[in-house]
């Protein structure tokens, strides 16, 4: 089977100008994160006008999924209004009516990130502050607007905080009385550079430890209850238990 590689690829030159645009309105359909993986790759394969090379091999490939779970949530997207029924023969997006948007790093494709974390961090590039980064939702707000359960949403910014896309810092805030209190997490979105840099190290770990276990040889072990002679365990205990009781008579 001919194998595929995605169409963003390595080295990043800059992060500002390497990015490209997801309309906002896409909220509102409420995608699952399979689909909404899938649109953004096409919303940055359209970005440089690479539609009409697209097979559906080559989206799972890029979006880290299998051809039958693409053909199948492509086939919703055009459902819901946002492909063009004519897909693949002349691919394109329905976004020609959108006038809000925001925009996503063209190497979060090559991060490896599950559906509901490119989800979580899609969200939060959203509602972002453009000039400090940072926002400040709750988890409730976050499962709420992603349609994750609470748990998944959690387990998501675990995976962007240790894939080194955001940081999260705790908040507090004062009330009317003077009264301090436990305000939610301060996510501050970092730039693409530093996940790349974890990403490389970590690859180049993994590469490193295959390279170490493929130069050890297996030890070889000895059954504790290894058979005397080739005779199963059960007849030669019998059989050395005789041999012992012989002795013993003949003495």
């Amino acid at each position: 089977m001919k194998k595929y590689s995605p169409l963003v690829a390595w080295p990043m030159w800059n992060s500002k100008r390497h990015r490209f645009s997801t309309p906002s309105q896409v909220w509102a359909h409420k995608l699952r994160p399979i689909e909404f993986i899938i649109f953004s790759y096409l919303c940055y394969c359209q970005s440089y006008s690479q539609l009409g090379n697209l097979t559906f091999e080559m989206i799972a490939t890029s979006v880290h999924s299998t051809t039958n779970k693409v053909k199948k949530y492509i086939g919703s997207l055009i459902s819901k209004g946002l492909i063009t029924s004519e897909w693949p023969l002349s691919p394109s997006l329905q976004c020609s009516s959108y006038k809000n948007f925001f925009t996503l790093p063209n190497e979060i494709f090559l991060l490896n990130l599950s559906p509901s974390a490119f989800l979580v961090y899609a969200y939060l590039l959203l509602i972002e502050d453009r000039k400090t980064h940072t926002c400040h939702p709750s988890y409730n707000t976050i499962a709420a607007e992603t349609g994750l359960s609470k748990n998944t949403a959690l387990k998501s910014i675990s995976n962007l905080l240790e894939t080194g896309l955001i940081t999260v810092a705790p908040s507090s805030y004062y009330d009317k009385s003077g009264m301090k209190w436990k305000g939610n997490n301060l996510y501050t979105i970092l730039s693409i550079n530093s996940a790349v840099d974890i990403f490389h190290q970590r690859q180049l770990r993994k590469l490193e430890l295959d390279v170490v276990r493929s130069h050890r040889r297996p030890n070889h072990r000895v059954s504790p209850c290894e058979p005397v002679c080739g005779l199963p365990v059960t007849q030669a205990t019998r059989t050395s238990s005789k041999t012992q009781t012989a002795a013993v008579s003949h003495l």
